[in-house]
C-alpha cells in the first residue's frame, strides 16, 4: 500500500527487500502506490482476469487506511479461493506519542483505524504481526499470533578502524519517544569524562534533529552507499529510544538494519529492540535514562578489540539467520498452506 516509486524510507526499504526476495522465489506481481493509483490498479487488474490461476496475495498495510476498492478486490479473491495474507506492520494511529488528533481529520483517521483494521483482516486468510504486543494492541487475543517481524539486510562486511569512535544512528528524529535529548544528554555525559565519541545520524530531508545540533553530531542524507562509507569509523550503532507503549511494542526496522552493519548496538531496553539484541548477544541493552545511556556507550568505546570483534561477528550472525531471504520464505510457506 506504499508507492515503491518516490524514495526510500523504512516502510518502503522494508516492502522493496521482501519484493526482491519474493521476486526471486516466485513469479511476482506487483500492485502499489497510495490509494487513487492503487485502486485502479486493482480494478485494472481484476478487470483484465490476471486474478486466474494466481496462487496467493500478501498484502501489507500502510499508515494510511484501506480503501474500499482494497477490501473488495481481497473478497473477490477469497472468493475464488486464493489465500490472502495481510501483515498489519503498524499501529501508530492509536498511540499518543505518534499520533496526536489535532483536527477532525486526523480524529477521524484515528477513530476509522481499528474498523478498518478489523475489515482487511477479515477478508484475510491469515494475519501477521510484527510482535505480539502489536498484535494485541490491534485486537488479535491469539494466544499464538502469526509473528513476521522484519527482516534483516544481507550483512556488510567492512572492517572496523582501529580509532574509530563514531555511533552511528539511523532514521527520523521527530518525535520525543525518538530519545534525541537522551542521546544528546548521554553523549554530553561521556565527552566529559574524556571519551571523545562523536555522532553520524544518517536522516531524509526534513527528518534531522532539531537545530541548534552540538559540534560533535553531524548529519548526513543517503541511503546504503552512504552507510557503507560511514562504517570504518564507526564503533557503535546507537537506538536510543525513550520507552512508551508503542516503541515497547514495535520491531523497529534500523535496529534489524544495524544488525548488517557488523557493529556493536547500543540500545535503550524498549522490549522489543532490548530482546532483538540481549538475545543475539550484540551489543548493550541500558535503560532509557541519561546516565544508564551514558554507561551502555562508555562501555562500548571502552571495550577491548575482542570484545568489540565478538559483538560485531554475532550481530552479522544475528542478520543471516533473520534475513529478508528467510521473510520471504515465510511469506510463500504460509500462503502455500492450504
Amino acid at each position: 500500500m506504499y508507492p515503491l516509486d518516490r524514495g526510500m524510507w523504512g516502510a518502503t526499504v522494508r516492502i522493496s527487500h521482501l519484493r526482491d526476495e519474493l521476486a526471486r522465489l516466485t513469479e511476482l506481481d506487483v500492485v502499489a502506490g497510495y490509494r487513487g493509483a492503487r485502486r485502479w490498479a486493482l480494478l485494472r487488474y481484476a478487470f483484465g482476469g490476471r486474478l486466474r490461476g494466481l496462487d496467493g496475495i500478501y498484502v501489507e498495510n500502510s499508515t494510511t487506511l484501506p480503501s474500499e476498492t482494497d477490501i473488495a478486490f481481497l473478497a473477490l479473491a477469497r472468493a475464488l479461493g486464493i489465500p490472502v495474507l495481510v501483515y498489519v506492520r503498524d499501529a501508530q494511529y492509536l498511540f499518543a506519542e505518534y499520533y496526536v488528533a489535532r483536527s477532525p481529520k486526523r480524529w477521524l483517521a484515528r477513530a476509522a483505524f481499528m474498523p478498518a483494521i478489523r475489515l482487511l483482516c477479515s477478508v484475510a486468510s491469515r494475519v501477521a504481526y510484527p510482535s505480539s504486543g502489536l498484535a494485541a494492541a490491534t485486537g488479535d487475543r491469539a494466544a499464538h499470533p502469526l509473528l513476521l517481524p522484519p527482516g534483516a539486510p544481507r550483512p556488510m562486511e567492512v572492517p572496523r578502524s582501529a580509532d574509530a569512535r563514531t555511533l552511528l544512528f539511523v532514521g527520523g528524529m521527530r518525535y520525543p519517544v525518538h530519545g534525541y535529548d537522551l542521546l544528546v544528554d548521554a553523549v554530553e555525559r561521556v565527552r566529559s569524562g574524556g571519551d571523545e565519541v562523536e555522532v553520524v545520524c544518517v536522516a531524509r530531508p526534513g527528518e534531522e534533529p532539531p537545530e541548534p545540533r552540538p559540534l560533535w553530531l553531524k548529519v548526513v542524507h543517503g541511503a546504503a552507499d552512504e552507510i557503507r562509507a560511514l562504517l570504518p569509523e564507526t564503533i557503535a550503532t546507537i537506538q536510543p529510544r525513550r520507552r512508551s507503549p508503542y516503541n515497547d511494542l514495535a520491531v523497529p526496522i534500523k535496529v534489524m538494519e544495524y544488525l548488517a552493519y557488523g557493529r556493536p548496538l547500543i540500545v535503550t531496553d524498549c522490549t522489543e529492540q532490548a530482546r532483538i539484541v540481549s538475545d543475539a548477544d550484540a551489543g548493550v541493552v541500558a535503560r532509557d535514562v541519561a546516565e544508564d545511556l551514558a554507561d551502555g556507550i562508555r562501555r562500548v568505546v571502552r571495550a577491548t578489540p575482542g570484545e568489540l570483534d565478538g559483538w560485531s561477528a554475532n550481530a552479522h550472525a544475528a542478520a543471516a539467520a533473520n534475513g529478508w531471504d528467510e521473510r520471504a520464505r515465510r511469506v510463500v510457506d504460509i500462503l502455500g498452506a492450504r
